[in-house]
C-alpha cells in the first residue's frame, strides 16, 4: 500500500516537469528563513537573560544588532521564497485541472454514453482540488515541519544535548500516535470522493429533469435519494471530522504533557548546573517551535495521505483508453463485389454490438451503398440500429468486422479527424451552448463571418425567426437553448452543419419530435440541401421518408 502511494505521489510531483526544482527549492529556502528568524529570536533571549543574570553587558549591543540583523534576514528570505512557491503551486494547481479536462476531451464517445457526467464532474472538481491541496498546502507544510524539526535540534543540541534527548523521547511518543491515524484519514478520503461523485450524480439527474419533476410525482423519489447520498456523504465526513478532532486532541494532550514534562526536566537540570537560566529559557522558547514542528509532522502526513487518495482518482481517470487517432478493426473484402467509385458512403458486411463481444449484435453483416449527391432515408423499426449507425459512420465506434469507405476510402486507411471533417451531424435533441445564436451558427465553422452565419441561418430556414429576436443573431440563449422552440433550435443546429460546408451530412430523426409546421420548416431546410451533398436522414416519419430519393431499411 504504502508503495503503491509512494509511486502516485511520485508520479503527480512529476507533472510539474522542470519547475519541480524550483519548487522544492522554494519550500527549502522558506522553510530555511522562518528557522532562521525563530532561531535568532531564542538567541536574543538568551542573550538578554545571560547578560541580565551575570551583569555582564560587554558586547551585549552587538550581540543584540546581529540577532536582529539574522531576525530580518530570516523574515526577508522566508518572504522572498514563500511567493515563488505559491506561484508554482497555483501554477501546477491549474495544470492538474488542466490536464483533467483535456483528458475528458480525449476520451471516446463511448465513455460519456456509459458513465454519468458527474463522474467527469466529481474528478474535476471534488478530487483535483483535494489533489492540488499537495502542490498548494500539504506538501509544503509536511516538508517544512520535517525540515525545521532537523533545524531547530542543532541549537537545541547546543544548549543541552541531554534535555534535548529527553523531549525528543516525548515528542517520538507524540508522533507515533499520530502516524496511527494515517489509514483512517486515507480511506475516508476515498469514501468522500466515491460519496461525492454519487451526490453530484443525483443531482445532475434533478436538475436536468427538472421539467418531468414539476409534473409528475417524482420530486419526493429524487429527493429521498439524493438525501441518502447526502446522509452517506455526511457520515464520512463526521467520521473523517471526529478523527482530525481527536488527532487534534491528542496533540493538543501532548502538547501540555511536553510543556510539564520541559519545565520538570529544566528545573532539575537548572539545580545540578547542567544548564545555565539563559540557556534554559532560549531552549524554551525554540523548544515550542521544535515541539509544534514536530506535531505538525503528525498531523500533516495523514492529510498528505488523504490528498494522494484523490490523487489516485485523478490517474485512474487519466490512464483511461483515450478515443485513438485512428480505428483499427478487422477488415473483411468482399472481392467479388467490388467498390464503386460513385459512392460517397459505403458499408459492406458490417457487423456490430456494443458488449464488443459479439453478443446481441445491433448490426450484423449489414450493407448499403450511398450515392454522392443524394437525399437518402435510413429508416427501420425502433432498436433495428439506425443511430448506431450514424455512431458508425461518425467514428464514435469500430465496427466489429466489416468495411466502411468514405469518397472510396477506407475507414480502416483514415484518422477519425479526416473523417470528422468530411462529416456534419444534427442529433434529434441538438445541443445549443449558453452563448449567442450567431456563436451558435459559427461553431460549425473557426473564423466564419457574420455574412456566412446569415447565410447557413437562411439554407436552414432560420433566418426569419431570428431577426424577429430582440438581438436578432446576438440573442443569448439559455441553457441547452431552452429559450427558443423545439423547431428553433432544430434549424439553428441545422445552420451549424450546413456552414460546416462538408460533402456529407447525417441527420439523427431530425423531425421526430417536431409538430407539423415546424417539422414543415425543417424539411423545407433539408431540401433545400438537396443535390450538393450527400444527405442521409434516419427517419420514421412517412413525410420525411418520403421526401428521399432512396429509402434503406435497417434490420430487414
Amino acid at each position: 500500500m504504502e508503495q503503491s502511494m509512494f509511486k502516485t505521489f511520485s508520479r503527480f510531483m512529476k507533472l510539474m516537469g522542470d519547475r519541480l526544482p524550483i519548487y522544492l527549492a522554494a519550500i527549502l529556502v522558506s522553510t530555511i528563513g522562518d528557522s532562521i528568524r525563530r532561531i535568532a529570536d531564542s538567541y536574543l533571549i538568551k542573550n538578554i537573560i545571560t547578560a541580565a543574570q551575570t551583569g555582564n553587558t560587554e558586547n551585549i549591543l552587538l550581540l543584540v544588532l546581529g540577532n536582529l540583523g539574522a531576525f530580518v534576514f530570516g523574515i526577508l528570505l522566508w518572504r522572498f521564497a514563500i511567493i515563488h512557491y505559491n506561484i508554482e503551486g497555483k501554477t501546477a494547481a491549474g495544470k492538474v485541472e488542466k490536464l483533467v479536462f483535456s483528458k475528458a476531451m480525449r476520451l471516446p464517445m463511448s465513455y460519456y454514453e456509459q458513465n454519468h457526467s458527474s463522474d467527469f464532474m466529481s474528478r474535476l472538481i471534488f478530487d483535483t482540488q483535494k489533489a492540488s491541496d499537495i502542490f498548494t498546502s500539504r506538501l509544503r507544510r509536511l516538508l517544512a515541519a520535517i525540515i525545521s524539526t532537523v533545524i531547530y535540534l542543532i541549537p537545541m543540541f547546543c544548549f543541552s544535548w541531554e534535555l534535548t534527548l529527553c523531549l525528543i523521547v516525548i515528542s517520538v511518543l507524540a508522533f507515533v500516535v499520530n502516524t496511527l491515524f494515517t489509514k483512517p484519514l486515507k480511506t475516508a478520503g476515498t469514501k468522500l470522493s466515491d460519496k461525492n461523485n454519487k451526490i453530484l450524480e443525483k443531482l445532475t439527474s434533478i436538475l436536468s429533469g427538472m421539467e418531468l419533476i414539476k409534473i409528475f410525482p417524482v420530486s419526493s423519489k429524487l429527493s429521498k435519494g439524493y438525501n441518502e447520498s447526502n446522509r452517506e456523504y455526511f457520515q464520512i465526513q463526521k467520521r473523517t471530522n471526529h478523527l482530525s478532532a481527536g488527532l487534534e486532541s491528542l496533540n493538543c494532550m501532548f502538547d501540555l504533557t511536553g510543556a510539564l514534562a520541559f519545565l520538570g526536566l529544566g528545573v532539575w537540570f537548572v539545580s545540578q548546573g547542567k544548564v545555565t537560566l539563559g540557556e534554559l529559557t532560549a531552549l524554551y522558547s525554540l523548544y515550542g517551535t521544535f515541539r509544534y514542528a514536530f506535531l505538525d509532522i503528525g498531523m500533516y502526513l495523514p492529510q498528505m495521505m488523504n490528498c494522494i487518495a484523490n490523487t489516485e482518482k485523478i490517474f485512474e481517470f487519466l490512464d483511461m483508453e483515450e478515443e485513438p487517432e485512428q480505428w483499427n478493426f478487422e477488415d473483411v473484402r468482399d472481392l467479388s463485389g467490388g467498390f464503386s467509385e460513385d459512392m460517397a458512403l459505403t458499408m459492406q458486411n458490417i457487423s456490430f454490438s456494443y458488449s464488443g463481444t459479439g453478443d446481441k449484435k445491433i448490426l450484423d453483416h449489414f450493407s448499403m451503398e450511398v450515392k454522392r449527391n443524394s437525399f437518402v432515408a435510413i429508416t427501420g423499426e425502433s432498436g433495428c440500429g439506425k443511430s448506431t449507425l450514424a455512431k458508425l459512420l461518425l467514428g464514435f465506434y469500430p465496427p466489429e468486422k466489416g468495411n466502411i469507405l468514405l469518397n472510396g476510402k477506407k475507414y480502416s486507411e483514415l484518422t477519425l479527424k479526416d473523417i470528422r471533417e468530411q462529416i456534419s451531424y444534427v442529433p434529434q435533441e441538438p445541443y445549443l451552448y449558453e452563448t449567442t445564436i450567431a456563436e451558435n451558427i459559427a461553431y460549425g465553422k473557426y473564423g466564419a463571418g457574420r455574412d456566412e452565419i446569415i447565410a447557413a441561418a437562411k439554407a436552414a430556414n432560420a433566418h426569419d425567426f431570428i431577426t424577429k429576436l430582440p438581438n436578432g443573431y446576438d440573442t443569448m440563449l439559455g441553457e441547452r437553448g431552452n429559450t427558443l422552440s423545439g423547431g428553433e433550435r432544430q434549424r439553428i443546429a441545422i445552420a451549424r452543419a450546413i456552414i460546416r460546408n462538408t460533402p456529407v451530412m447525417i441527420l439523427d430523426e431530425a423531425t421526430s419530435a417536431l409538430d407539423n409546421e415546424s417539422e414543415t420548416l425543417v424539411q423545407d431546410a433539408i431540401k433545400s440541401l438537396k443535390g450538393g451533398r450527400t444527405i442521409l436522414m434516419i427517419a420514421h416519419r412517412p413525410s420525411s421518408i418520403a421526401a428521399a430519393d432512396t429509402v434503406i431499411r435497417v434490420g430487414v
